[in-house]
């Protein structure tokens, strides 16, 4: 990511070969569905904790696994949209090795079993959970929209190179 976020990574984008500049548009295609991957990772586990801290505010009883399994869909399902037209994706999910790399990373401030039992866990420690993933997805939104200034930048060299002829559709089918 340092690499690609470095401005010498879109220095000289008009010198560079077509198929340098679409490996540079690819890595970064790559790099986008990492964060966003890891972006929803998080997300999901900031909707479950908000979701209990708002069933202890209004005094509710703890639910059942059952009932706690039906309201999934709209804990989750909240923020399933950002902001914004959004962008395409190329891929759904990273590789497998890298799913595994970036679940480590929310693992690592919230397990899969404090998940499981949220409700045990006291009002501060439902707290802390919460400003810890809400800084790690601060942090990586931050992350996406940078990639995302490098990522234009790479269409706009891709554009202007159509546009002037230097590239053509042909190009791509052969």
């Amino acid at each position: 990511m340092d690499e690609v976020l470095d401005p010498v990574y879109v220095a000289g984008l008009p010198k560079l070969s077509l198929p340098d500049l679409r490996a540079k548009r690819d890595r970064c295609s790559e790099l986008e569905t990492e964060l966003s991957y890891l972006r929803r990772l998080t997300q999901a586990r900031i909707d479950l904790i908000t979701a209990e801290s708002d069933r202890r505010q209004r005094g509710l009883a703890a639910p059942g696994p059952e009932v706690l399994v039906e309201q999934l869909a709209h804990i989750l399902g909240e923020h399933a949209r950002g902001e914004g037209p959004g962008r395409l994706p190329v891929l759904l999910a990273p590789s497998e090795g890298v799913q595994e790399r970036l679940a480590a990373r929310v693992e690592a401030i919230c397990s899969s079993d404090q998940l499981g039992s949220l409700g045990e866990l006291s009002s501060s420690q439902l707290e802390e959970l919460l400003a810890n993933l809400s800084s790690l997805e601060r942090d990586v939104s931050a992350e996406r929209r940078a990639l995302h200034g490098v990522q234009d930048k790479l269409q706009e060299e891709l554009v202007r190179r159509y546009r002037s002829g230097e590239a053509t559709v042909d190009a791509l089918l052969t």
